[in-house]
């Protein structure tokens, strides 16, 4: 399976930060800076991410808000997302939005590319 992933985190520094180590490791990548922006950039694409990594806590729309309205898009429904979280329960959150998993903040860089790998082969 190929195609971008989208990355979505209010903090700027911290989704360029991941954005760049995915591009290193042969990604293409979107970014977002919250939900609402996350679901402005699904309408917009062209090609569907292949992945959605899902900070949880943002302003505007939050993650849960953003896994709601993504499932009701029948084009979108089936885009696997990966919950990355500071919130120690981050993993009961995750099984909550349906997601396929999920990383703790601070996110390791070879746990994220593992992640990454694992759902990319899914």
């Amino acid at each position: 399976m190929t195609g971008p992933l989208l990355v979505v985190d209010d903090d700027a520094d911290l989704r360029e930060a991941l954005e760049e180590v995915l591009r290193d490791a042969g990604y293409e990548v979107m970014g977002a800076s919250n939900g609402k922006h996350a679901l402005d950039v699904l309408g917009a694409t062209r090609e569907l991410p292949i992945l959605v990594l899902l900070d949880m806590m943002m302003p505007v729309l939050d993650g849960a808000g953003f896994a709601r309205a993504m499932r009701q898009v029948p084009e979108w429904r089936d885009i696997p997302v990966l919950v990355f979280s500071a919130s120690a329960n981050a993993r009961q959150v995750a099984e909550e939005i349906g997601a396929c998993g999920h990383l703790r903040k601070p996110v390791d860089v070879d746990t994220l590319l593992d992640a990454v790998r694992k759902h990319q082969a899914a």
